[in-house]
């Protein structure tokens, strides 16, 4: 494929807090812990962000960016349909299921936008068998099958989705509980060597390891919908 486009900027790109995905209105959860009270200030929400980090975020979407990036490498659609399936029966909460399809499906609306899909396809393979509900489409899979067909760097693509997923619950955490944007800034630096240990673990993972997950997040999500008031869709 010859390149449209310049890697080291698109990756930044998709990872940008202004690409019109979504993520701002999602919490996953957070704002449930912090209306019980569980998170409250700088230090608690600290120990929530390493503990989904290391039980969460580390066993499920960026596993799923792992498997997804090789198997569209491997031009496999049939493991990147088994993905998706099994990523859809790890979610038991419904409010994180529909947010992971609503982000997939605002990142193939915007990316067509770009004029890409034509030049990837196991990309428009598998954009295919989402709009013909075949699948159900998560956002995941989706990056990391994107940065697989535009031949961007495995490294890079972990890095910059890890860091861009914590960053936007520090920046949801930040308006929740609330702390000022300096404290958010401090506890992304003290994440740093958090991320690092969880992208060297990552690299031990299989799909067997695929779905491990802290039962309490996936409670939190599904308390959200019951809160009196919401910020968040999840």
């Amino acid at each position: 494929m010859k390149n449209i486009f310049a890697p080291e900027f698109i990756l930044l790109q998709l990872n940008d807090a202004l690409f019109p995905i979504g993520s701002y209105t999602q919490s996953y959860g957070l704002e449930t812990y912090v209306q019980q009270n569980r998170v409250t200030d700088k230090a608690s929400f600290k120990t929530y962000l390493q503990a989904n980090l290391r039980y969460n975020l580390l066993y499920n979407d960026l596993l799923l960016v792992k498997l997804a990036y090789f198997a569209a490498k491997e031009n496999d659609l049939a493991q990147l349909k088994y993905l998706d399936q099994l990523s859809s029966a790890s979610k038991p909460a419904r409010e994180i299921r529909e947010a992971s399809s609503k982000l997939a499906s605002r990142l193939i609306k915007t990316v067509h936008s770009l004029n890409l899909t034509n030049v990837l396809p196991i990309y428009s393979a598998y954009v295919a068998s989402v709009h013909n509900k075949e699948l159900s489409g998560h956002y995941a899979l989706c990056y990391g099958l994107l940065a697989a067909a535009l031949n961007l760097n495995y490294t890079a693509t972990l890095h910059c989705y890890a860091y861009a997923q914590i960053s936007a619950v520090v920046n949801n955490g930040v308006k929740l509980i609330p702390l000022s944007q300096t404290a958010g800034q401090q506890l992304l630096f003290e994440l740093h060597p958090e991320l690092s240990e969880c992208l060297a673990q990552l690299e031990n993972l299989t799909i067997n390891n695929f779905g491990r997950a802290c039962p309490a997040f996936e409670l939190r999500a599904m308390q959200h919908e019951q809160l009196y008031s919401r910020l968040y869709m999840s």
